[in-house]
């Protein structure tokens, strides 16, 4: 009988080790990203975080910004217990905060977390969602307006936004606000639709805008090409804002993707060491990519301002 009973018993703390064994994510498993939506900036983002993340498994799953295939992806990812979570996008994290309140998340491609109700109070970004921190990257529209400035002189610049595209509003406040700061004269034109877009670069250009600003914004994309047109035949000065759109801008000034993707992974690996989210304040980090067409400024040098 006693050997029955050390049989027993050792079958039990078998049974008991492996369950242990099985339970929570493993330290071997990967390393979910959960991005929204696709794009060339979410790659230069993914290839980033790689770098960053050295030698950590990772399994990128990228959804539509729209429609259930990003409902059912998320589900999936979470039945699964990640040990980690790094969502790319403001659309992914819109996504995420709502439903995800355990498992860390470390996120990074936001603008404005302060929107996703992630953080509350803008003013005290270390009080947090307490699974989740990461990096606020808004667009560098300052950086824009300072290097335009220093570059083209005091001119008067504009900005067609569409009212119906919520960032595009939100640069053009802070267009209206930060230019006069760098000696420029903002005019701007809203536009909802490509009819009215070309109407309304008409109509800065008859208000005298020398310069009009291509913004990161959505919207954006539907009048860029025939800006930027008109960038290289010299009809207007053009500084893009865009990521993948600024051939014929004079200047661009947009953010550095690969380096962003790189600062998430730093926090992301504070989070796998054991560091809570809920102790790390979101960061803002705005590393830049800035370049000027030589050409056109050469082409553009002998023009009166």
């Amino acid at each position: 009988m006693g050997l029955v009973r050390r049989l027993a018993r050792l079958a039990a703390l078998l049974l008991l080790f492996f369950a242990a064994a099985h339970c929570g994510p493993s330290p071997a498993s990967p390393i979910f990203i959960f991005c929204s939506p696709d794009s060339p900036r979410m790659q230069q983002a993914i290839e980033g975080l790689r770098a960053g993340l050295g030698g950590e498994k990772l399994e990128v799953v990228c959804v539509p910004e729209l429609g259930g295939q990003g409902e059912e992806e998320l589900r999936r990812l979470r039945r699964q217990g990640p040990r980690l979570l790094v969502v790319l996008g403001t659309p992914a994290l819109l996504r995420v905060a709502p439903v995800e309140k355990s498992v860390p998340v470390v996120f990074g491609l936001v603008a404005n977390p302060y929107f996703t109700g992630v953080v509350s109070d803008p003013e005290h970004p270390e009080i947090h969602q307490a699974n989740i921190t990461g990096v606020a990257s808004p667009p560098p529209l300052d950086a824009a307006l300072e290097q335009g400035a220093g570059l083209l002189g005091a001119r008067s610049w504009g900005m067609l936004y569409d009212p119906n595209d919520g960032v595009a509003v939100e640069l053009k406040d802070r267009f209206l606000k930060e230019a006069p700061a760098y000696g420029l004269r903002p005019l701007t034109v809203a536009a909802n639709d490509a009819a009215a877009d070309r109407r309304g670069l008409e109509r800065l250009l008859h208000q005298g805008a020398r310069v009009i600003y291509l913004p990161p914004a959505p919207s954006a994309a539907r009048y860029a090409p025939l800006l930027l047109a008109w960038g290289r035949e010299r009809r207007v000065m053009v500084v893009s804002g865009h990521p993948e759109l600024h051939q014929g801008a004079i200047l661009w000034v947009t953010l550095d993707y690969r380096r962003l993707g790189e600062e998430t992974a730093t926090l992301a690996r504070w989070v796998l060491a054991g560091e809570s989210p809920e102790k790390i304040p979101i960061a803002e980090k705005t590393p830049l990519k800035i370049e000027a067409d030589e050409g056109l400024l050469r082409k553009w040098s002998g023009y009166p301002g």
